[in-house]
Order: C-alpha cells, then structure tokens, then sequence
C-alpha cells in the first residue's frame, strides 16, 4: 500500500473513507428534507461533522480558538440549539464536500509533481572486475560503470561507453518519443531503456544529477507561497476572531438596541457566524495554484515556486536568446571555405580540436565532424560570446566570431567582417585561416510561439552573439520581432537593465549557456533544455525540460488563467458573503441563505480550482512534429 512520502498517509485509502460518510452522510440529509424528519439530519450531522470537531478540539488545545473549523463547530452548534437540524448538517456536509474536492485537487496535481519521485532510480548494477553488483545509487561514484538493461533505468547522469539504445526521458522533458543513443552521449537519470542495453561511465554522483536538482525544485516549489497565498492566511488570522467578536457583538445590539427577543438575535448572529466563514478564499486560493504547478509538471515545466506564476502573468516583455532556444542546437555544417595557404582538412583538424574546449552547439558540430585526438587540446580558454582561444598540435589557435578575430589581433580581409551567414572563423598563429558557414534551422514551434505572444499583447525580442546576419535572416522568418546581434553576456545584461526592462515586466528565455547573467537578472528567467546543465537550474525562476519553444506559451497561458482563476474565487466569495452579510444584520437572511453564502460559495469556488484539471484545449508539440493533447 502506497503512503505520501511526506506525511506518510495513504490518501487514497483516507479518500475512499472520506467519499463513504460523505455518500452516507449526504444520502441521510436527503431523506431527512424529503420525509420532513429534521431529527434524522441529526446523523449526517454528527457523521460529517466527527472531523471538524475533533480538529476544534485539538485548536483548543493548542489556544489556538479562531480557524474556519471552530466557527463551523460555534455556528452549527448554535443552529442546533435553535432547532434548525437540516441546516446545520447542511452546512457540515457541504463543508465536507468542499474539503475532498480541494484534497482530491492537491492530491491529483502533487502525483504529477511527484511523478519525479516515483521515476527516480533506486539501485544500479556496477560492473566490478569480471563481476556485476547491485548497489544504491547513493553508493555510486564519478567514473563508476554501470550496466543498465532493458526496462532499467539509468542510475545517474553518465556518458555511454558501450552499446546503443532507444531512451524514453519523457518524465523529465514531456517528450513522448523514445530518443537513441549510442558511444559517446550523454544519459541521464531516470531515463528508461526501452530496447538495447548499455555500459555508462557515471559522470556525477546520484544526488549531483539533473534529477535529483529538479526534484529537490519540486519539492521546494511545493513549500514557497505567493503573496495572494500569504494575504490569504494573514487575513484569515485576523478576520476570523473579528467576526466571532461582531457575531457577539450583533446579539447585544440586536437584543439591547433593536429590542429583539434573544433567540432572533441569536438566530441572525449565527447566520453571520455561518456567511462569514472564510472557507472559500482560504481553500480555494492556495488550491488554484497547487493545482497549477501539477498541470505545468504535467507538460514537464518546473516552477522554483507558486510566486512566479503571478511574475509570469505580469509579463509584457519575451526577450528569447536565439542558439540552442529558437533554433536547433545541431546545425549542419554547409561548408569550410579555408584561406590561401590552408587546406581544407587542415583547418577542420585545427578547428575541431580547438571545439573541445567549447560547449556551443557549433563547437559541438565541428568537434563531431573530425576524428579528434583530444591529447593534442592544450591550454584551452573560452570567451563567452566571442569563442575559443587553444593550442591545438603547439599552434596557436583562435576560433570565433568577427568581433574575437579584431580582439584578439587576428589579421583577417575585410569580406569576413561583412560575412551575413551563420559562421565561424578561424585564425592560426595570428593570422586568418578559414571560415566555417553553418545551416541553422528553427525549432518547430518556434514560429507559433512568437506568433502566440505577439497576438497575446507582449513584446518578443531576440538577443544573440552571432553575427547580424545570422540573426536577421532568423528573425525575419519569426515576423516582426526586434533583434540585438553581436552581444556578449555582459551586452545582453546591459541591454535588459537599461533598455527592456524599464518598459515593463521581462521573461528571459535562454538554454543556459552564456545566459546566466541575463536569466538571474530579468524578472523572470526561463532555462530551456536543461538536463545537464546544472547552472540553469540553479540560476532560473522556472525550468521546460522539453526543447521546444511551445512551452514557453503554455507557461504563460497557465500564468494567466491560474490568476484569472484566483480572481473569479475571491471575487465570487467576498461579493456573496458582504451581500449576505447586510442582509443577515437586517433579518433578511434565512439560515438555508447563509448556508448557501459560506460552504455553497465554498464549493463553487473549488469547483471552479479545480477547472485547471479539467481545461483540454492547449496541445502540446513534441520536437519531432508529434501533436498530443493534453490530458487534463
């Protein structure tokens, strides 16, 4: 039997008992309103109502005497005293009702955010010698192998050595298509093998992996509340003594003032105590947003905390950085033009060793693109946002964009400067020796998501350290979108503090690479295809562990109807409650009213919580064109 790893309570069972009293307590109710025998209410009373007390009870205990459970035990109690049975276990029963709604919520949204959880691996099979052992993974160390077989999963980040596979990370990236691997990539934790076996050198221990990093976020992400979640427990702390205080203060005024017989001035203060309950906001409210971060953690988008949420709604601007974010992080190398002097294996033999030292997608492409000797990689140093300056073979090599080739002195013809495509230059002891011209592709979502913000009323930017060019002929497929080109890290900060960001709320979208500075500074920053890239999950407001760039729309999306949501339940619950109010000062509320003000409205607010679950209209698009649906 499965128990919450928290408070180690099977809700499931609990849930199931809940649901039975409810159907017994209710189906009692029922017959007691259509026989006209209030007496037997009395039952659905005492069985809806057992919890409610006995949480009173405990209140009491600790003094603490003002929560929602103990107006619920004074007013029913003093409806009782007046005879009013079928009201009183109307309101325990409907109270009751609202809180399996608002479990059931939490419950079904925590399970998606604890999905990680589940798919987290326990035990690896390291290869030993001539032998194989089964271990924990917390006893796994860098440099350890490990063989992971059919239906296993992978025990920690690593590199594969041997072997190929077909891996399913849908878990981690929303991605619903196995993805193949094979010597020389990387794995990650949790991943699942679905055909192949395969040797994997551990490259970071179990609780270092990019699994363990977003879990860890999960789980914190659960515990931060946003300023709506604090008002609400700040005002309840407050509110709550207030109205039992007014409750006795309208019998004295009632009865002293208005000279109104006691049981009549009891009556309207107990219709206040009941209308007054802050049930709705204080259920309602923090369930939107638990509810909202289970459906993000369904499409594989992790939030560091409910507050960013309200952050994100207030977006304006999207500023996008562009490699490895709306393009693809393969590019395909269309061709290698070398100077006079050079030939054309020698300065991709230079160029690819010189790669290594880099972890930009075209280092990535052009260290693939050569058989490499990395022994011959020596004293290797990367700029960001310019490129790479190595000794490859004892010659001094530079490889970069323009800007790093005036930089670092590297004499070059003019023509290099006014290069427009995607490419990469080389320089050898100083002196220019070839250009590098790359094929870049957008992602396949890219276009819809700009499309989508724009029509949204937010500003969409593009900041990239390629070559002006390079960035134009990208954006010019996206519509009207500004771009910045030629910017280091520190530009792209520049940029954002002094310009972007002064004209309203700023969302930074990047892959982590060279992006840490502008995703810690925006208002919000948004670490795109993260696995691996621990820095980004450090440094990021929120985490899409899928690559494409759809996501980004529907964390806004989920933003915006999580703080509609969050609207309509205060809304609907203050404006009933102070309508319902007046009109019990003055007499003209019947219980049966006041009934309907506090666990009514309290019901319908969590009814209306609950609608993120069930909103099927967004699909999402994995990077291989596959169209899903979205299954709440």
């Amino acid at each position: 039997m499965e128990s919450c790893e928290v408070c180690h309570v099977d809700h499931k069972e609990r849930r199931s008992s809940t649901l039975f009293l409810l159907i017994v307590s209710g189906s009692s109710l029922l017959v007691s309103l259509l026989m006209g025998k209030p007496q037997i209410s009395l039952f659905a009373y005492l069985l809806s109502g057992f919890e409610v007390f006995k949480k009173t009870i405990k209140n009491f205990a600790r003094l603490k005497f003002f929560d929602e459970n103990s107006l619920m035990s004074i007013a029913t109690l003093g409806a009782l005293f007046l005879g009013e049975f079928p009201e009183a276990a109307t309101v325990m029963v409907l109270y009751r009702f609202g809180e399996f709604i608002e479990h059931y919520t939490i419950d079904r949204s925590r399970r998606e955010m604890k999905k990680l959880l589940t798919e987290s691996p326990r035990y690896a099979w390291r290869l030993k010698q001539d032998s194989v052992e089964q271990v924990h993974v917390d006893e796994l160390m860098v440099g350890d192998v490990v063989l992971v077989r059919l239906g296993e999963k992978v025990p920690s980040d690593g590199i594969v050595v041997e072997g190929s596979a077909q891996i399913n990370v849908s878990h981690l990236t929303g991605e619903p298509l196995p993805q193949a691997v094979t010597v020389g990539e990387n794995v990650y934790a949790g991943s699942i093998v679905e055909n192949g076996t395969l040797k994997v050198k551990i490259s970071k221990r179990y609780r270092d992996s990019s699994m363990a990093r977003v879990v860890e976020l999960v789980q914190k992400a659960q515990e931060r509340k946003t300023k709506a979640e604090r008002f609400i427990t700040k005002f309840a702390r407050y509110y709550t003594p207030a109205v039992v205080i007014s409750a006795i203060v309208l019998i004295f005024v009632l009865h002293f003032v208005f000279a109104l017989n006691f049981s009549e001035s009891l009556y309207r203060s107990l219709i206040l105590l009941v209308i007054s309950c802050p049930c709705a906001l204080v259920l309602s409210v923090p369930l939107t947003y638990v509810a909202a971060l289970g459906k993000a953690s369904r499409k594989g988008i992790f939030l560091k905390g409910a507050q960013y949420l309200d952050a994100i709604a207030d977006v304006e601007n999207v500023v996008f950085d562009k490699t490895g974010t709306l393009t693809e992080t393969t590019l395909e190398l269309a061709s290698v033009e070398p100077q006079e002097g050079f030939s054309r294996d020698e300065v991709l033999f230079l160029a690819a060793h010189a790669a290594l030292g880099s972890n930009h997608p075209l280092s990535r492409t052009l260290s693939e693109s050569f058989k490499v000797n990395a022994s011959l990689l020596k004293d290797s140093k990367e700029i960001p946002g310019l490129g790479v300056k190595a000794v490859v073979a004892d010659r001094l090599v530079h490889l970069g964009n323009d800007r790093f080739l005036h930089e670092e002195h590297v004499e070059h013809p003019k023509s290099v400067c006014e290069a427009k495509a995607k490419v990469v230059h080389l320089g050898v002891d100083g002196q220019y020796a070839g250009t590098f011209v790359f094929k870049e592709k957008l992602k396949n979502t890219a276009q819809e998501t700009v499309k989508k913000l724009r029509q949204a009323g937010l500003k969409v930017y593009v900041m990239s350290g390629d070559s002006e060019g390079a960035v134009k002929e990208v954006t010019e497929n996206l519509g009207q979108v500004q771009y910045f080109a030629n910017l280091r890290p520190e530009d792209k900060l520049a940029l954002l503090e002094e310009r972007i960001m002064k004209d309203g709320t700023t969302m930074f979208v990047g892959d982590g690479v060279n992006d840490a500075p502008a995703l810690s500074r925006s208002d919000v920053g948004v670490a795109m295809n993260s696995l691996g890239n621990d820095s980004a999950i450090e440094i990021a407001d929120a985490v899409l562990m899928n690559a494409e760039p759809i996501q980004v729309w529907h964390l806004f999306t989920i933003s915006k109807r999580t703080r509609w949501i969050v609207l309509q339940n205060i809304v609907l619950a203050i404006g009933t409650k102070v309508a319902f109010m007046i009109l019990a000062a003055m007499g003209k509320a019947t219980m049966w009213q006041g009934v309907f003000a506090d666990t009514g409205v309290m019901v319908l607010c969590t009814l209306n919580s609950f609608r993120l679950f069930l909103d099927r209209s967004s699909s999402t698009v994995s990077k291989f064109g596959t169209e899903k649906r979205d299954s709440f």
